[in-house]
């Protein structure tokens, strides 16, 4: 019983020393910024902190602002936004310094503009996550909760965990999912390939809806003007209104 108490308050020690030095204790602003002429595709890499994307029609720059924050003052000068360019690529990156211990911690929140009419791909490590008005969006995000609207061609997403809300795409929207709901409102066509759990509801979809393989949670589809299709289902109902083509799910499941 001495031995487990001893260990309980070492870990509760550990805990509140965590609290204490793994936090924000210093923090600056961070901005990059360059012209647009030429560019034909952006790349924003965050880590940890959120990460807002904003695209702005007639905008002749690429800019991006936030706060970078740390546990020291060492910490803090390698957290920065680095901006770099190749041919008709411009790359915004969140830079943060690989941290060993519970005692160091270093974060960077930030917004990017970009011209409306130019493609994204994103890579996001963990924080909430949020795109509007952009041209098309590749993203591939760690953890976080994902919103991503008013988009004017194809959206695709590879997602560890979080839930993520998808409105207004007038392209093809192609998702694989560890866990956490899906919501998507207005697509051209919607594909799940992959979802592990969490409820996914897709609606306002003018051609197909398919989704691939899916472990738990429900399906719920409205508005379809084409097929709806489900390859292989775990637990979970699987629920369909006003689907205007070809219904094809699997056998327990059909009405």
């Amino acid at each position: 019983m001495r031995t487990l108490t001893t260990i309980a308050l070492l870990l509760t020690a550990a805990t509140a020393s965590a609290d204490i030095f793994g936090d924000c204790s210093v923090s600056e602003k961070r901005n990059v910024a360059a012209p647009a002429a030429g560019v034909s595709r952006v790349v924003i890499i965050g880590r940890a902190g959120y990460l807002h994307i904003n695209g702005r029609r007639g905008s002749g720059e690429v800019r991006a602002s936030g706060t970078a924050c740390a546990s020291s003052r060492d910490i803090l000068n390698d957290t920065k936004l680095t901006l770099s360019r190749s041919g008709s690529e411009l790359r915004i990156e969140a830079e943060t310094p690989d941290n060993s211990g519970i005692f160091s911690s270093a974060k960077l929140d930030f917004d990017v503009t970009v011209p409306d009419n130019i493609a994204l791909r994103v890579e996001d490590g963990s924080g909430d996550l949020t795109i509007d008005s952009v041209a098309s969006v590749d993203l591939t995000d760690g953890s976080g909760d994902i919103s991503i609207r008013n988009v004017l061609g194809d959206v695709a997403v590879r997602d560890g965990s979080g839930d993520m809300k998808i409105d207004n795409v007038s392209g093809n929207v192609h998702i694989s999912d560890g866990s956490g709901d899906i919501d998507v409102n207005g697509a051209g066509s919607v594909e799940v390939a992959n979802d592990g759990s969490g409820g996914v509801e897709i609606r306002n979809v003018k051609h197909d809806v398919h989704v691939g393989n899916k472990g738990s949670g429900s399906i719920e589809v409205f508005d379809v003007g084409g097929d709806f299709r489900v390859g292989n289902k775990g637990g979970g109902s699987i629920d369909w209104t006003r689907v205007a083509g070809h219904v094809d799910v699997p056998e327990r499941f059909r009405k």
